[in-house]
Order: structure tokens, then C-alpha cells, then sequence
């Protein structure tokens, strides 16, 4: 089971969060003009991992991101409603939309780790 990470109603957030027994910081913010959520992650320093993720449901945010000092398991916004797309301004409010984190045991244990760690290697 994925865990769950609590998203606040604010249109810019940083999430300070230990993810697989490692700080990160998960920086949302929402775009107006695009009506979208974009991600970042941030080290325990605060310093930027990677910037500019866009927010879609039902999809793996950050698989194709498999730096050293990423975060080792996989983000995901899932969709209560299993729509996939943008996640809407209130989606995580409303709980039709979570941000959740599978660590690197569940990935191993959902038979998906080998695609993470063949990434991880080339990288």
C-alpha cells in the first residue's frame, strides 16, 4: 500500500517528507493561467533535484528522473475516480486525487523494480 502524502490547500507548498529513510522536500505549485500542478523535488539541503514536473494522475511522476539523489522509490498522483490527466486546484482537497510514494520494497514486491533499477544503472 502506497503511502499517502498530505496535500495543504494552498496554491504553493513544500512538503518536508522522509521517503525511504531520505529528507526531501516535494514543492507543488499551481498555475493559474494553465490550470496544472507542477512538482519539484528538493533535497534535505533544499537544493533543487528536478523542477517542472507536470502533475497528471495515474502516471509515475518521477521514473524517468532516476538520479542518485532522487528520491529511490516512485511519486504518483492517484485518481479515486481513475481519471487520468491534470489534477484540478481542488482535486487533493476534495479527496478525488492523492499524492501517494511506493517505496522501493513495494516496487520490488509489485515485480516493477527491475524496469527502476535498469534506469537507475544507465544514469
Amino acid at each position: 500500500m502506497p503511502f499517502i502524502i498530505d496535500v495543504a490547500d494552498e496554491n504553493s507548498q513544500a512538503i518536508e517528507i522522509v521517503l525511504d529513510n531520505i529528507l526531501f522536500y516535494i514543492v507543488l505549485d499551481w498555475n493559474e493561467s494553465g490550470h496544472y500542478w507542477s512538482m519539484a523535488v528538493r533535497n534535505s539541503a533544499y537544493a533543487t533535484v528536478v523542477d517542472g514536473i507536470s502533475v497528471s494522475a495515474n502516471w509515475p511522476l518521477t521514473w524517468q528522473f532516476r538520479y542518485a539523489d532522487m528520491p529511490p522509490g516512485e511519486l504518483e498522483v492517484i485518481s479515486a475516480h481513475y481519471r487520468n490527466g491534470p489534477v484540478p486546484r481542488d482535486g487533493f482537497l476534495t479527496g478525488k486525487y492523492y499524492l501517494v510514494y511506493y517505496t522501493v520494497q513495494e516496487l520490488i514486491d509489485a515485480g516493477v523494480w527491475s524496469q527502476y533499477r535498469n534506469v537507475a544503472l544507465a544514469v
